[in-house]
C-alpha cells in the first residue's frame, strides 16, 4: 500500500514538473519574426492569374504639347525681282493667313472645343493642310464617334507624311477595335519601322497576336515592350496572361507579381 502510494506522488510530482515547464517556455517564446516586406504582402493581395487580357493602349493625341510655331518670312530683297517679290509677298501672306487659323483652331483643341477647332481647320485648303492638321481632325472625329470619317483624315495624314507614326498607331487601334487584326498588325509594324523603341506598338501588336491565339508571338512582342519600357505594369498583366495561356503557371504568377509590384508604388 505504501508502495503504491510513493508512486502515485511520484507521477504527481513529475507531471506538475512538467506542466511548470510548459507554462514558463510558452511564457517565453517569441513569434518567428516575417521576412516579407510590404510590397510583398501587397502581391499576395491578388494573387488570382487574370482570366482575360487588358485591352490596346489607347491613341495618341499630344493634346497638351502641341507646339504652336509662327513662320517668320526671310527674303532676300538684292536678289529677286520686284513681281516676284510682289509674287512672293501674296504667298506669304497665303501661309501666315493658313498658319494663324491653325493656331487658332491648335488653342481650341487643346482647350476641347472640339467642334469649333473643327469648323477652323476646315476653312484651310486640303491642299495646305500638314500632316499633323489631318492627324487633329482624326482625334476629334474618334473622341466624336465618327471612326469612318477618322481613318479617311488618318489616311490623308499618312499620304502627307508616311513617316508619321502617330497617324499609323491611331490606324492601327480602330482596325484592332473592328477586329481587323491583320490590318492593324500591318499599321503597328509600320509603326516600329519609323520609331523601333516605341514601347505600346510592341504592346498592341501582343495584343492582336492574343487574339489570334498566336501565344508564343504574344509572348515574344510583350517581352519586346517591356524591355523598352520596363515599368508599366499593364505589360506585365498581359504577359502573365500569356503564360497561362501557355501552360505555364508559376511564369505567370512571376509576371502577375510584377504586375502587383508596380501598381502598389
Amino acid at each position: 500500500m505504501r508502495f503504491s502510494i510513493k508512486i502515485k506522488n511520484i507521477y504527481v510530482l513529475a507531471l506538475s514538473t512538467l506542466i511548470f515547464l510548459m507554462q514558463n517556455f510558452c511564457a517565453t517564446a517569441v513569434p518567428i519574426p516575417s521576412t516579407a516586406t510590404a510590397k510583398e504582402k501587397q502581391s499576395t493581395t491578388n494573387r488570382k492569374l487574370p482570366e482575360k487580357p487588358a485591352n490596346v493602349q489607347k491613341n495618341v493625341k499630344n493634346t497638351n504639347n502641341i507646339n504652336i510655331e509662327k513662320k517668320e518670312n526671310i527674303k532676300k530683297e538684292n536678289s529677286i525681282s520686284e513681281p516676284e517679290k510682289q509674287n512672293n509677298k501674296i504667298t506669304q501672306d497665303k501661309i501666315d493667313s493658313f498658319q494663324e487659323l491653325r493656331d487658332q483652331a491648335k488653342l481650341l483643341y487643346n482647350s476641347n472645343n472640339l467642334s469649333l477647332s473643327e469648323d477652323i481647320y476646315k476653312q484651310i485648303p486640303d491642299s495646305e493642310k500638314t500632316s499633323e492638321d489631318w492627324l487633329i481632325l482624326a482625334n476629334i472625329s474618334q473622341d466624336k464617334g465618327k471612326d469612318i470619317d477618322a481613318v479617311f483624315y488618318l489616311k490623308k495624314a499618312i499620304q502627307a507624311d508616311d513617316k508619321n507614326y502617330k497617324a499609323h498607331y491611331n490606324l492601327g487601334n480602330i482596325y484592332f477595335a473592328d477586329n481587323k487584326i491583320n490590318m492593324a498588325l500591318s499599321e503597328y509594324r509600320k509603326v516600329l519601322r519609323i520609331k523601333k523603341d516605341y514601347p505600346y506598338a510592341y504592346y498592341n501588336k501582343g495584343c492582336c497576336y492574343l487574339k489570334k491565339k498566336s501565344y508564343y508571338n504574344a509572348r515574344y512582342e510583350f517581352g519586346l515592350a517591356i524591355k523598352a519600357k520596363p515599368d508599366d505594369p499593364v505589360f506585365y498583366y498581359n504577359l502573365a496572361y500569356t503564360y497561362k495561356m501557355l501552360k505555364k503557371p508559376k511564369k505567370a504568377q512571376e509576371a502577375l507579381d510584377v504586375y502587383n509590384a508596380l501598381m502598389s508604388k
